[in-house]
C-alpha cells in the first residue's frame, strides 16, 4: 500500500520540468479521481487522512506518469473527459473536446432555445459531444450526424447511448471529399436542415511538424489538418453542397474556425455568398472562433 501524499511528491517531481505548477495539480486531480472512483471533494477528504492505496493502482500511476512525461494527453490515459459536464468517452482516434467548442454550442443554444421542432446536422461529429449537449438542451430538434470513419462512429454511438440518446441522435458514415453522385445519392436519405454545425479540420499538414511538441501530436491528425494544403476545403465543400441543397431559408450554419484561415474564408464566402448574413465572433482568448451564417436566399 503506498501513501497518497508520497504518490503527490512523486508526481511533482516527476513532472515539474514539464508542466506549469497549476497543470501538475489539474493533471494529479484528474488521474486520482479516475484511479480511486471518487469526487474531487472525497480526494482531498483522501489527502488529508493520508489514505494509502493498493499495488495494482500505484502501477497504472506510475505508467500514467510516464504517458504524462511525454505530454501524452491525459485523455486518452483515463479514456474519457467532461465536455459541459457530460461525461464523453474517446480514444487516440477521437480529437479531444476544447473549451472554445464549449462556447459554440453557448451561443447555438442561446439563439434557438424558443424554437422548436428543429432539424440540426452535425457535420464531422468526432465524439458527438456537441450533439450530445445541444439534444439535451433543445430535446425536441431532431439531430442528424455524419463523419467519414466508421471507428470515430462506434465512439460517438457509445456516447449517445451512455447519454440515453442512442435511439434519438440519427449518424452516418459519409466523406465530404465525395463526388456530386454520392452527395445526391445521400441527400436522399436525409431531411432539410435549420441548423447546420461544424468544426472541420483546417489545419494545413505542412504544418504538422509545429505541433510535434504539444499535445495535439497524439490526436489523429486526420481531425485536425488538411492533406491538400487548402486549409478551408472542408468549409468549401459545405457550403457548396449542404448549404446550397440542404439549409433551409432562413437556416444558420455554425462553424468553428481559427485566427489563420478567418480572412481566406471571409473572402471565399463573400464572392459566393454575398448576398448572405455573416457574423464573427471572438472566444474567451480573443480569438476568431465562430462564423455564422443565415442563408437568406
Amino acid at each position: 500500500m503506498i501513501n497518497i501524499n508520497n504518490c503527490y511528491k512523486f508526481f511533482f517531481n516527476k513532472l515539474k520540468k514539464i508542466y506549469p505548477i497549476y497543470e501538475i495539480n489539474k493533471l494529479f486531480f484528474i488521474l486520482f479521481t479516475h484511479i480511486l472512483k471518487c469526487s474531487i471533494n472525497k480526494l482531498y477528504f483522501y489527502i488529508l487522512n493520508e489514505k494509502k492505496i493498493p499495488e495494482n493502482k500505484y502501477n497504472y500511476f506510475i505508467y500514467a506518469i510516464y504517458k504524462l512525461m511525454y505530454k501524452y494527453p491525459i485523455q486518452y490515459i483515463i479514456k474519457y473527459t467532461y465536455f459541459k459536464g457530460i461525461k464523453i468517452f474517446l480514444n487516440n482516434n477521437i480529437f479531444i473536446p476544447r473549451q472554445e467548442t464549449e462556447e459554440l454550442v453557448d451561443l447555438i443554444i442561446k439563439e434557438n432555445k424558443t424554437k422548436k421542432k428543429l432539424n440540426i446536422l452535425e457535420i464531422c461529429t468526432g465524439s458527438g459531444c456537441i450533439s450530445i449537449y445541444i439534444k439535451k438542451k433543445l430535446y425536441n430538434c431532431n439531430i442528424y450526424c455524419i463523419d467519414k470513419y466508421k471507428n470515430i462512429l462506434l465512439i460517438a454511438k457509445k456516447n449517445f447511448t451512455y447519454n440515453n440518446l442512442n435511439n434519438k441522435i440519427s449518424y452516418y458514415k459519409f466523406n465530404l471529399l465525395n463526388n456530386k453522385k454520392k452527395y445526391n445519392s445521400f441527400f436522399k436519405k436525409i431531411p432539410n436542415f435549420d441548423l447546420i454545425i461544424s468544426n472541420p479540420p483546417y489545419i494545413s499538414y505542412k504544418e504538422y511538424y509545429k505541433y510535434i511538441n504539444t499535445n495535439i501530436f497524439y490526436e489523429p491528425y486526420k481531425s485536425i489538418f488538411v492533406l491538400d494544403n487548402d486549409e478551408i476545403i472542408f468549409y468549401k465543400k459545405i457550403m457548396e453542397n449542404f448549404y446550397k441543397k440542404k439549409l433551409k431559408i432562413n437556416g444558420i450554419i455554425y462553424f468553428e474556425i481559427s485566427n489563420k484561415i478567418k480572412n481566406k474564408l471571409l473572402n471565399y464566402l463573400k464572392k459566393k455568398i454575398n448576398y448572405d448574413t455573416i457574423k464573427i465572433k471572438k472566444d474567451i482568448n480573443n480569438n476568431y472562433r465562430i462564423l455564422k451564417i443565415i442563408k437568406k436566399k
